[in-house]
């Protein structure tokens, strides 16, 4: 069918525009404001964000993200042994975009109507979603079907997203990995500015 053709491509064209706006813009426009170099950031970390991509999963990558904030972008190991964890564990940026975009994609595929304030609400049920997820393969995945399964939409499309996931899937796991390394590298910058005021 066509039109279902149609709408799958432009379902994947808006995942990896989310995905690559926030990647490739918005983190290190974050970055530019708390005066660090995105680029040394991005190279720095290049081995963890590997790992992660590979392995599609943040949580695989943390033992290599903390070597990598510590020993190539020069965090201080308190911070890094802090937040990089608590950003693993709640700051899942690249899923919560995939499950909203999932869930009204699939939804109203099959003929869902969303209230502009429903709509709205998925924006905040799909972050808390997110923030409760596991990093771990195919975790999104999974809670983009429980939503749709609770709510009796049919699964079908979610059969047909599933080959171009597993790509999916990789590059969010490393923007995951790259997002939480700006946030430990703003709080480390920040904590830094803090503690020479205190001098």
């Amino acid at each position: 069918n066509q039109t279902v053709l149609q709408g799958l491509a432009l379902y994947l064209l808006c995942v990896l525009l989310a995905n690559l706006l926030q990647a490739l813009l918005v983190l290190p426009t974050f970055l530019k404001i708390k005066g660090i170099s995105p680029w040394r950031a991005f190279k720095a970390m290049w081995p963890a964000l590997t790992v992660a991509f590979f392995a599609k999963s943040s949580s695989a990558a943390l033992p290599s993200a903390v070597n990598c904030a510590e020993n190539r972008l020069g965090v201080s190991s308190r911070i890094a042994r802090f937040s990089m964890p608590l950003c693993i564990t709640i700051n899942m940026n690249a899923c919560a975009a995939f499950i909203l975009i999932t869930v009204l994609f699939v939804s109203q595929s099959n003929g869902v109507v969303y209230s502009s304030l429903e709509l709205v609400s998925w924006v905040f049920v799909a972050t808390l979603a997110a923030i409760g997820n596991a990093g771990i393969p195919m975790g999104c995945y999974m809670l983009s079907s429980a939503f749709l399964s609770a709510m009796g939409v049919p699964l079908q499309l979610l059969v047909i997203i599933l080959p171009f996931y597993a790509f999916i899937d990789m590059l969010e796991s490393a923007i995951n990995v790259w997002s939480d390394s700006c946030v430990t590298a703003a709080v480390d910058k920040d904590v830094q500015l803090v503690e020479q005021l205190k001098l």
